[in-house]
């Protein structure tokens, strides 16, 4: 695999709404097609709950709990996710990089270097493997099961989507934590490993996945230019 000359990595540590944390996505992916920068991203959350691109708000009122959350609309697809305790890394490409053609392998080689570091912390995760997909799917996303989830104790744990535009990509997806008190059956690591250590988590994985896919990187931040795009897709939201 060739390496990806460089990636800056952003690491936020306080949480943000949906609509600051979906309009810097989308930013991150627009700086990958025209300007050619490659960002890893790290993020949490107010609670929220965010809609597939191709779902419908509709979807929202099959399950009551959802009702009450703030929502927003996420650029990749899938089912709705209850972002609460949640660690929400994006991976954003521009389009002269060969893992844009095999997108299937970015998720392989992102959930494996995250499933190694959890394992160092004492969280055995694997992939799931292959699913058979139901006809109907539940509403929320981590009720839904695919090939390349990552499973610990049988409970999904991490989901990702994508997205093309302009031949650039976007990989994000969510690392459940803990149980939200809006969704409690869904299970995450400190509810299934009480004593797991989640210091500095954020940049241990960043390191790892970069260390897989990148000759050299740096922690950075948004552009001034970045900064104000966001700032007027959110008023325009």
């Amino acid at each position: 695999m060739n390496k990806l000359p460089h990636v800056r990595q952003i690491i936020e540590t306080a949480p943000q709404s949906g609509a600051w944390n979906m309009a810097v996505d989308q930013i991150l992916l627009q700086s990958a097609f025209e300007s050619g920068i490659a960002t890893l991203r790290w993020y949490t959350w107010e609670p929220t709950a965010s809609l597939g691109y191709f779902q419908s708000e509709s979807e929202l009122q099959t399950d009551k709990r959802l009702v009450n959350l703030p929502h927003v609309r996420r650029l990749s697809g899938g089912g709705t996710l209850v972002h609460d305790h949640e660690l929400t890394y994006s991976l954003s490409l521009p389009p002269s990089q060969s893992l844009i053609t095999r997108p299937v392998e970015l998720y392989h080689i992102v959930h494996q270097c995250i499933a190694a570091e959890l394992s160092r912390r004492g969280a055995n995760a694997m992939l799931r493997g292959v699913t058979v997909k139901n006809r109907q799917e539940p509403v929320l996303c981590f009720a839904r099961e695919d090939e390349h989830d990552l499973v610990l104790d049988g409970h999904k744990i991490l989901g990702s989507a994508q997205r093309r535009r302009r031949g650039a990509i976007l990989q994000h997806g969510g690392l459940l934590l803990a149980a939200s008190s809006v969704t409690p059956e869904l299970l995450g690591l400190q509810d299934l490993r009480p004593r797991i250590d989640l210091d500095q988590l954020a940049e241990s994985l960043g390191n790892a996945i970069l260390a897989e896919i990148a000759e050299t990187w740096e922690t950075g931040t948004l552009t001034t230019e970045e900064l104000d795009r966001v700032r007027s897709m959110i008023a325009g939201f």
